[in-house]
């Protein structure tokens, strides 16, 4: 278990140390913890703006890892998210902090079920896993409908689990299958564009997402209407999604960012072009995450916004629209586009790599 010792670095011997796990509750603040251990407040107020903000957001359940020698406080492990650590370290009554990578362990796990009552329970039954059955859902969405599967269908899931000192704290689906008296389909994660392509090289996601966020409702299709603020009749260029304030705004196909900032009626908005001539515009914005900005490339499902009221607009809503080589579209007639497939020289190492996979697990394809 060398990994379970990675953060001590100073040289000591291993047995004369004690590790004590803690989980992160309600009730716990970085403050409570410093006092805890008599830590000196100093070791917050010299952490940077960035930092002090994390601390601030500590996951409830996570894990912070002590060490101790003769009950002294020595060193302390704390995740602020699911790549960095805070390392504090106690060396001749001072306290060094560090931010160090979070180490994991993957392995992989291949499983066979059937289902036999519904896909959420068979697939925790088969894997112990409580998010599988929304990852398989998510990947086949276009494909099937879940609610409607027939019985004795067979699921096959090859996936890599992420661990941290033995417990499993995410996971990822490399290859799933759905197979039935109906149908078969497959999937494999290409580890190249992180999409998921049947045996064909061909995507099992239409290029859009259905919509760019979780709505509501819809307050306006497309078309023309009778403006409710200028009190004029004139074209509606996109839909209008109704949400609470806030809501994350998804960039709905991989794209770069062309536009942030301002736009008369539209306020806060931006714009992503896309492959074939596609632009897709989020107007009303509240605001936008950090690291969004002109020229950055976005995938699929991106936060690239979050729901506002700017501009002129009579209530919390998203304006999203789609414009086709420079002409506005009707949003909702692309959400059955036609799906990616891959040409060429990526199709050729995508097509290599999941024979290896097959054979390295014995996977038949039907």
């Amino acid at each position: 278990m060398k990994k379970f010792f990675i953060f001590l670095f100073i040289s000591i011997t291993l047995f004369a140390y004690k590790v004590e796990i803690k989980k992160w509750s309600t009730q716990d603040t970085f403050y409570s913890f410093l006092k805890k251990y008599s830590i000196p407040f100093s070791v917050y107020y010299n952490l940077s703006p960035s930092i002090k903000r994390k601390v601030s957001r500590i996951k409830v359940g996570e894990e912070i890892f002590i060490l101790k020698d003769n009950n002294n406080f020595k060193q302390a492990l704390i995740p602020l998210d699911d790549e960095k650590q805070l390392q504090i370290i106690k060396q001749n009554n001072q306290y060094i902090t560090k931010l160090v990578p979070i180490i994991y362990e993957t392995q992989k796990r291949y499983v066979e079920f059937t289902i036999k009552h519904y896909l959420s329970y068979d697939s925790f039954n088969a894997t112990h896993l409580r998010t599988l059955s929304s990852k398989l859902i998510d990947i086949f969405r276009d494909k099937i409908n879940f609610r409607i599967i027939p019985k004795n269908t067979k699921i096959k899931v090859l996936y890599e689990e992420k661990l941290r000192y033995g417990k499993i704290k995410d996971f990822k689906i490399l290859y799933a299958s759905v197979s039935n008296y109906k149908y078969t389909y497959n999937a494999f994660l290409n580890p190249y564009d992180g999409r998921y392509y049947d045996e064909r090289a061909r995507s099992l996601k239409g290029m859009f997402l259905p919509a760019p966020l979780h709505y509501k409702r819809i307050s306006s299709y497309f078309g023309m209407r009778f403006h409710p603020i200028l009190h004029k009749w004139r074209m509606h260029d996109g839909i209008d999604y109704v949400n609470k304030i806030g809501t994350p705004i998804y960039s709905v196909a991989d794209g770069k960012v062309i536009f942030k900032g301002w736009i008369k009626g539209y306020g806060r908005a931006i714009k992503i072009k896309h492959k074939y001539g596609y632009i897709t515009l989020y107007a009303h914005l509240h605001s936008w995450p950090k690291g969004i900005y002109v020229g950055k490339w976005v995938k699929q499902g991106e936060v690239i916004g979050y729901l506002g009221n700017s501009g002129l607009s009579t209530g919390p809503h998203l304006h999203f629209g789609v414009m086709h080589y420079g002409r506005w579209i009707n949003p909702l007639k692309i959400k059955k586009s036609a799906k990616i497939t891959l040409w060429g020289r990526q199709r050729k190492r995508f097509l290599s790599y999941i024979q290896k996979l097959t054979k390295d697990y014995d996977i038949a394809l039907k």
